[in-house]
């Protein structure tokens, strides 16, 4: 079953349009079968002969997420923020419409089913982002305009009026299918768009009877701000070109350049354009500045004329724009592009093949299933896009001009906050050619700007939502298989970019983190849900590091993973925004800020962000109190689905932070509860109307989830391609990775609503338990045979079955706090940007690897420390969080800790624990660094200032403390030693925890 189905091959002509068949949810406007291409009437005679099994292309309904649902308040819109138009397979080109109706939400910025009226037909498109009214992309929107041109002008200036030329428009008369939308707006013109990757296609039937014939070249018409623009009519050639410089996604003051090059088959009859508050007949150049709408030009053409417009597009140059319309489509015909996009569909699309579920006397209701699916396999394919011209170039991050690597693509658009939560492990499945090209452009972006971005690239702004998080996709990528990229180059930009002191790192307030693996609440910005995604982020490149061969990186890395330990709450037992002095437990949960406004979960409450540890969740459930507490506060996220971030208890699965939560239950041993919860979603939340999305698809991250869901697998460890396992929705699927020869298939005899359960798993023909595959079978493909029932069995129940929870680093030194005098940006120890000074250290006699006596009123106490050896910018003192220090195991006498509080002093109770399994507490108290020691603290080190972030040195008087020895029982060997959970105030930081040996001769008993 190896396929070659899918090729994009770099540098030819690209993928067209089109489709015929009619959406379910719109009135019929029925071709003849002369007037449908040969694909289609042999589709349609395929649809007649098995009505009940529509093909994948044929399933796709465009309208599904197009509609706001006014009914929901959830925090981002109940919208999919979907389009409609044409596009091809990760085509630089969506053609499609964009809507405006009266009153609010009018102007969304992208496609709205209910609007009224069509402001244009642009040709570029981002699916599924928010920012409501500045989704970005729209450029050059043409309108077909039938009134007279008094003198040859335009009747009304489209700077001053543009809304004069918005087109009414009823969905009776319109329809879409991949690579193919039509409408007849109330002008009486039909508009037909259809697409290849570089070019878009346009077909305007005139009316005869009309007044004129007329097409708008809107050039300063991009849905967001106008920097420049610029046209160019050559009504001799048929030709227009032009240029414009817009806003990128949420308008917040990135820029980026498009280019056309438009030609005519019908003779332009008249011209003009308009520029700023003019509109000139004749002429045929116009440059505009930043006035939207500003600059356009329009073409007049003999009433009743059917005009075909193939505009190519490119972010390089309007010269190769011209060379992508002519490579790509030439003087094909409207009706060949589009049947060419209609076979790129096919076979894209084709990539997986569904087959069973309910069974064939569901009938509409799995023709239902099918159209949800495939949709949402549509909504994937569109994004990421090729970026790169037909001849290689593409614009660098840099500015530059620069060439693809022959055989490659280019791919920009990703939303890495979207993306790494399923998306491209998605992609990395289906196509891994794909995946390793996309791989390879993060590549050349982090190389081009020294950086890692998170938002969509280049055409979009860099949109902050909680993290640089486009690292954790590109690890799952590799994981899954797609390594035919600089895997080197790329380990050793993160390596740099994510190191102290995190000036080329594109997380907010990574010095704070870097230093301390925490960001304090006052910093707002979604701080403790940074702190999360950050942590993800970590354990991400710590896995690629270790397939890389890298076990320092890997270890080092390990460490920042288990960050989301700072923000844990042991007392609430809930992951918690904290402050410099404590934990907020005041906050409450069920809110996205805190009492002062600062955002601390991203989009999300504090219940829906607390369940995101998804490297850990073991070490997480058992934190919350075992898989009991867990459960119960599990199933109260679950009673509602998709409740929003406002004052909530339940769920948001339309939204990233949650799309993980479903699986936790198979940590609890209860995966037959993850498949009752990812039931109902499916049911509950997705359908096949235009509000059949319940959030925005955000490029294609929601659909991605929904997928996922179908297939009864779902990528939760994200950075690896672990497997977590609930119950396939279908018989039979089998996914045909494009230009690939792995395979996978996925076996569920009698799957259905009703036998919803896996009971049994084979893997390969062999039988297991466990509710988890590891990543072999995602790198290898294979063969999953489930055996359902009606009830939950005990398959995936068992203490070894639960998927595995990555517990490296969780006992490591995590806090810098020593740095060189002039450096203090390598460090920081108190979340005010102050560290210690290595050189005060070493004069009093703390070098790296130093015995510390300790000595209590000028005795002797038989406790010697060792100073941390670290190196320079490396973890020195653990900020306490429970971690466990494994000691050599012998008898002690006593024990003490060397350590300081910030913001304190800080008290919490540790633990020895014996070999022989008992466990003594030991309460610790540390003083503040900054004061003189408390009673039961003694001075060991003491040093003149401290060291800033910015370079500068802090007077005053700064000391590490020992704490009083307390006795342990001296016929017990000691086997470790538990730091603090928790503390009162402040933070607690131990440099070193040390024993005093049983004094020889001491008596046993």
């Amino acid at each position: 079953m190896s396929s070659s189905r899918w090729r994009p091959a770099p540098h030819r002509a690209a993928l067209a349009a089109g489709v015929v068949t009619l959406l379910a949810l719109t009135p019929a406007v029925t071709l003849s079968a002369a007037a449908q291409p040969a694909a289609e009437q042999a589709s349609a005679q395929q649809a007649t002969a098995h009505p009940r099994e529509l093909s994948p292309v044929d399933a796709v309904d465009p309208f599904i997420g197009t509609e706001l649902d006014t009914t929901e308040n959830k925090s981002n819109d109940a919208y999919g923020n979907t389009f409609p138009g044409a596009t091809a397979p990760f085509g630089l080109v969506q053609s499609s419409p964009t809507t405006y109706r009266e009153g609010s939400n009018g102007e969304k910025g992208g496609y709205e089913y209910t609007a009224d009226r069509i402001r244009g037909f642009g040709m570029t498109r981002i699916s599924g982002t928010g920012c409501t009214g500045n989704y970005g992309g729209f450029d050059f929107p043409v309108l077909p305009f039938t009134g007279a041109l008094p003198e040859g002008a335009l009747p009304t200036d489209p700077a001053a009026n543009i809304r004069d030329y918005y087109l009414p428009f009823s969905h009776d008369d319109e329809r879409a299918k991949p690579g193919f939308y039509e409408v007849t707006t109330g002008n009486d013109v039909t508009t037909q768009l259809t697409a290849t990757e570089r070019t878009a296609v346009s077909r305007f039937e005139f009316p005869r009877d009309a007044d004129g014939a007329t097409l708008l070249l809107d050039v300063a018409g991009s849905n967001n701000s106008i920097r420049a623009s610029e046209v160019t009519v050559d009504a001799e050639r048929r030709t227009v070109t032009g240029t414009v410089t817009a806003g990128a996604v949420c308008n917040q003051g990135t820029f980026y350049t498009v280019h056309f090059s438009a030609t005519f088959d019908q003779p332009i009859r008249s011209h003009g354009v308009w520029d700023d508050g003019r509109v000139t007949p004749g002429q045929d150049h116009a440059v505009g500045t930043d006035t939207k709408h500003g600059t356009g030009a329009y073409l007049g053409f003999e009433p009743g004329s059917t005009v075909t417009a193939r505009i190519g597009l490119s972010y390089t140059s309007v010269e190769n724009a011209a060379l992508n319309r002519v490579t790509e489509v030439r003087h094909k015909s409207f009706d060949a592009v589009r049947v060419g996009a209609r076979n790129a569909w096919r076979d894209a699309l084709g990539t997986i093949d569904v087959s069973g579920g309910d069974g064939p006397d569901a009938g509409s209701d799995t023709d239902a299933e099918r159209t949800k699916l495939y949709t949402a396999l549509y909504h994937v394919l569109q994004q990421p896009n090729v970026f790169e011209d037909v001849n290689g170039q593409y614009v660098g991050y840099d500015g530059e001009v620069r060439r693809v690597e022959k055989g490659r693509h280019l791919y920009v658009n990703f939303a890495g906050w979207d993306f790494y939560r399923g998306h491209a492990q998605l992609l990395a499945m289906t196509f891994p050619k794909v995946a390793e090209d996309i791989a390879q452009s993060l590549v050349l972006m982090a190389q081009q700007t020294g950086t890692w971005y998170d938002g969509p690239t280049y055409n979009l702004v860099q949109a902050r939502m909680a993290a640089d998080s486009l690292p954790i996709a590109l690890a799952a990528m590799d994981d899954f298989g797609a390594k035919a990229y600089d895997r080197e180059a790329a380990l050793a930009s993160l390596l740099e970019t994510q190191s102290l002191p995190g000036d080329t790192s594109t997380r907010p307030d990574a010095y704070q983190y870097l230093a301390t693996g925490m960001i304090e609440n006052r910093k707002g910005g979604f701080a403790t849900a940074r702190v999360l995604e950050y942590s993800i982020e970590d354990f991400a490149i710590a896995q690629l590091a270790e397939r890389l061969g890298d076990n320092k990186a890997h270890d080092a890395l390990m460490v920042r993973a288990q960050s989301w330990q700072n923000v844990f709450d042991p007392v609430t037992r809930h992951i918690r925004p904290r402050e410099r002095t404590g934990f907020d437990r005041s906050f409450d949960l069920r809110v996205r800020d805190d009492a002062a406004g600062r955002g601390q979960f991203n989009q999300s409450t504090g219940y829906q962000y607390g369940w995101m540890v998804p490297h850990n969740v073991g070490t997480l459930v058992t934190k919350r109190g075992g898989a009991e507490a867990a459960e119960q506060a599990l199933d109260v996220l679950m009673e509602d689905l998709d409740a929003g971030a406002y004052t909530q208890t339940g769920n948001y699965l339309s939204n990233e932070p949650s799309f993980s939560s479903p699986w936790v239950y198979n940590w609890l041993g209860k995966p037959h509860k993850t498949t009752d919860v990812l039931h109902r979603a499916v049911d509950e939340l997705y359908d096949t109307t235009p509000t059949g999305l319940p959030g925005n698809d955000d490029q294609g991250g929601l659909s991605a989830w929904y997928v996922w869901a179908n297939l009864g697998i779902y990528p939760v460890v994200y950075g690896t391609a672990d497997l977590v396992v609930s119950a396939p929705l279908w018989e039979r699927i089998t996914i045909d990775a494009a230009d690939s020869r792995r395979d996978y298939e996925i076996v569920a005899p009698g799957a259905s609503s009703e036998r919803r359960y896996t009971t049994g798993l084979r893997v390969n023909g062999r039988a297991q338990s466990a509710s988890w595959i590891d990543s072999s079978f995602a790198r290898t493909g294979g063969t999953l045979r489930f055996s359902m029932s009606t009830t939950a069995g005990t398959w995936g129940a068992g203490a070894d079955d639960v998927p595995p929870s990555y517990t490296e680093g969780m006992d490591g030194r995590n806090n810098v706090g020593t740095t060189h005098d002039g450096r203090g940006n390598l460090g920081s120890i108190d979340l005010s940007d102050w560290s210690l000074s290595r050189e005060g250290l070493a004069a009093a006699g703390a070098t790296p690897g130093a015995r510390l006596p300790l000595r209590v009123d000028g005795a002797d106490t038989g406790v010697a420390f060792t100073w941390p050896d670290a190196g320079v910018g490396e973890p020195d003192n653990w900020i306490v969080a429970g971690q466990r220090i494994d000691l050599e195991d012998a008898p002690a006498a006593a024990v003490s800790f060397l350590g300081l509080a910030t913001n304190g002093p800080a008290r919490g109770t540790a633990y020895v624990e014996y070999t022989d399994g008992t466990r003594q507490p030991v309460e610790v108290e540390l003083t503040d660094w900054a004061a003189g020691p408390s009673a039961g603290n003694t001075t060991v080190v003491e040093v003149a200032g401290r060291n800033n972030r910015n370079g500068t040195s802090g007077t005053g008087t700064f000391r590490v403390f020992a704490t009083r020895p307390v006795a342990l029982d001296p016929d017990k060997t000691v086997d470790a030693v538990v730091l603090p959970a928790s503390t009162d105030h402040g933070i607690m930081h131990v440099f070193d925890v040390a024993t005093a040996p049983v004094p020889a001769g001491t008596p046993a008993g």
